[in-house]
């Protein structure tokens, strides 16, 4: 794809992956011939070759696995007719045909119901050892409960007696099972987890792949239960089952794409106590005493906790989560396990490989993409960052009110598809092409054909701000249907924001700068070119920040000819996002608030909301947000600055701060 044409290779088909690559010498064959695409995980390649979908339905006729689409109703594809085919802008692409075509093969997909995965939450307590925690790979402590929590209501704890402890008083539910075995029958239990670990084909855990799994694992292999009877399997760095699959949700929950963008960031911290308080509102067992004082009941109830806990994350808001690893996997073409212990970039990348299979095209190496770097320079002003980044306009310091805020939507993945953004089509083969400049840099676009990112990235897009957004808020809708939509829309908004940034991401196999670069350099352009407009027809701009513009008293006709001239010249939506009453806004980027019609004070940078500052002027802070979220007009601004006044000077004096500090405190608050 890079030098846009036809090439002769031999493909080479082997029974062992371990011939192809992985051991030393001349037992691999990628050490003695040039090969492209021998780094591919041999399951992957399986997937990509014969065109199989992780999450998609299949059924298995005479052998041979075939898909089987559900049906999708009538409602569902008039929506699909209606939001996009009539929106979807497609008149730019170099092959129009090829764009929608990969919406609707996407929709259809997106569209499959998504399946309630039997599953099993797994936990386990081991025997105290004073001073450390036991190690799961010698495994040498007995375990002392097994707790088991799985769909359809299975709710059971094993737990083995030990010498001098307490039965204690039984607080577990009346709906849960639990089996208690002689010290001397720790085999035999977990013998019995087992059996149960294997009716499940999905089973979850929390940090399952560093303690739980590997420690059943070991101490069954210590204890002499043959392998055949163990439904484990260990592998390099995490823990699976031989047919099955194992989700550690400490993994998954602490990836930054799910932690941001699908749970808004409620949790800092990735203790199962901490998420679990963030997400469920419901925390671990604390009885205040060592492990090795609690009574047996009290060690079933906490296992126990800790398996309904794990399985809860997993079975909140009518399972999102399992939808949502359910949904990413079908569009990063990635086994489910893998999409739970990954980062987006590596979801990018198998969709990105899989489509190139689709198309017959050689996975470029990574050498041939860093030689198309050289010698393009590029002037990098983010520290560590080899190109120009967003374009922060400066705020106008002070206190302004009726601020609009308007939106790009998908700001990113509107330039990639509009501008035929992708590794091969910025700086390509052709000659003709080079007179198709992108602006505030010496690279080019390709007019001859659609680039492989921005024909995937620009439908993804497409389908996320013209279907799924407006379907998810369809009053026909079933509340499942509903659900579906609003998760695919999650999915796709976790992908879309990575999309660009992956292109000048060293660690990705498809990195190639000048792309990277190209993206940033039309997005500075479009929101230097949309001030412009606005300034030419009377609209004042207080603050522009990626993607975003803070615009002073527009009127409703003055935002209609904004928005239409963004689409016509730079064929980005522009959108209005929310409307202040009023915003402050301080001398530094980044750093402002703004309080919305209905008084919701919206945060952005401030040292006072942060987890560093101390608890009680990130108190006062807040204190003092509720004072201005009530002001209504610049003549309120006098009795606030009284009523904040008086209430740093009371936190002061409580702290023990001098008053001339608090009104050196209460000045700084003003000016910023």
């Amino acid at each position: 794809m890079i030098k846009d044409e036809e090439v002769n290779l031999s493909k080479i088909t082997v029974a062992d992956p371990l011939t192809i690559g992985g051991t030393t010498g001349d037992k691999s064959i990628r050490n003695i011939i040039e090969t492209w695409e021998s780094d591919i995980k041999y399951y992957e390649n399986y997937l990509y070759d014969r065109s199989l979908i992780v999450g998609k339905y299949y059924e298995i006729i005479d052998g041979k696995i075939k898909p089987h689409d559900l049906e999708i109703s009538d409602e569902v594809k008039l929506a699909l007719k209606s939001l996009l085919w009539d929106k979807v802008d497609s008149e730019n692409m170099v092959d129009p045909k090829e764009f929608k075509e990969l919406i609707s093969d996407w929709a259809d997909l997106l569209n499959q119901p998504i399946p309630r995965i039997k599953r099993l939450s797994v936990d386990i307590e081991v025997e105290a050892e004073i001073g450390r925690i036991p190690d799961p790979k010698v495994a040498e402590k007995k375990v002392t409960a097994i707790g088991l929590k799985g769909t359809n209501d299975f709710d059971q704890i094993f737990v083995l007696k030990t010498e001098g402890t307490d039965e204690g008083t039984n607080e577990l539910g009346k709906n849960i099972k639990i089996v208690f075995y002689d010290q001397d029958k720790e085999k035999e239990m977990i013998l019995d987890a087992f059996k149960i670990i294997e009716e499940f084909p999905f089973v979850v855990t929390y940090n399952g792949d560093e303690f739980d799994l590997p420690y059943l694992y070991n101490r069954a292999e210590r204890l002499g239960i043959k392998k055949e009877e163990n439904p484990l399997y260990m592998m390099k760095d995490s823990a699976t089952l031989k047919q099955g699959v194992h989700l550690d949700l400490y993994r998954t929950l602490s990836n930054r794409s799910f932690q941001i963008y699908a749970f808004s960031q409620k949790y800092t911290d990735f203790s199962l106590n901490s998420v679990s308080k963030a997400l469920l509102n419901k925390e671990k067992i604390d009885y205040g005493l060592e492990f090795d004082q609690l009574s047996l009941y009290q060690t079933a109830n906490y296992c126990y906790n800790d398996a309904l806990l794990t399985y809860e994350l997993t079975s909140f808001n009518k399972d999102l989560l399992m939808d949502l690893l359910v949904i990413i996997s079908r569009i990063g073409r990635m086994p489910i396990d893998d999409i739970a212990r990954m980062g987006v970039s590596q979801w990018i990348r198998s969709l990105l490989y899989y489509e190139h299979r689709q198309r017959n095209a050689l996975i470029p190496k990574r050498e041939e993409l860093e030689k198309r770097s050289e010698g393009v320079t590029s002037d990098a002003v983010i520290k560590d960052k080899k190109y120009r980044g967003g374009l922060v306009i400066d705020p106008k310091e002070g206190i302004h009110f009726d601020v609009v805020v308007m939106d790009f939507a998908s700001l990113y993945p509107s330039i990639i598809k509009v501008r035929n953004i992708s590794y091969e089509t910025v700086r390509c083969s052709h000659e003709e092409c080079k007179k198709n400049t992108i602006p505030q840099t010496n690279h080019w676009a390709c007019t001859k054909r659609n680039g492989i990112t921005a024909i995937i990235i620009g439908s993804l897009r497409d389908l996320r701000v013209n279907y799924y957004k407006s379907l998810s808020k369809k009053e026909t809708l079933t509340e499942d249907q509903r659900q579906q939509y609003t998760v695919v829309s999650q999915a796709l908004k976790v992908i879309l924001n990575a999309s660009y940034g992956v292109m000048g991401a060293e660690i990705f196999p498809l990195y190639f700068l000048p792309a990277a670069e190209a993206t940033t350099a039309i997005g500075r352009f479009t929101i230097l070119e949309t001030i412009k407009k606005c300034e030419a027809i009377g609209i004042e701009v207080l603050y522009g920040d990626t993607d975003s513009l803070f615009i002073k008293k527009p009127t409703d006709q003055q935002i209609h000819t904004v928005i239409e001239q963004a689409k016509k010249d730079h064929g980005v939506d522009l959108e209005i996002d929310k409307v202040y009453r009023y915003c402050v806004l301080s001398n530094r980027k980044k750093n402002y608030l703004g309080v919305t019609k209905s008084g919701t004070v919206d945060v952005k940078g401030l040292t006072g909301k942060k987890s560093h500052t101390p608890p009680f002027i990130r108190n006062l802070f807040y204190e003092l947000l509720d004072v201005l979220s009530k002001v209504q007009t610049v003549a309120d601004f006098e009795n606030a600055k009284k009523e904040i006044t008086d209430k740093i000077a009371t936190c002061a004096k409580k702290s023990g701060i001098k008053r001339d500090t608090a009104k050196r405190s209460n000045i700084q608050c003003h000016d910023q």
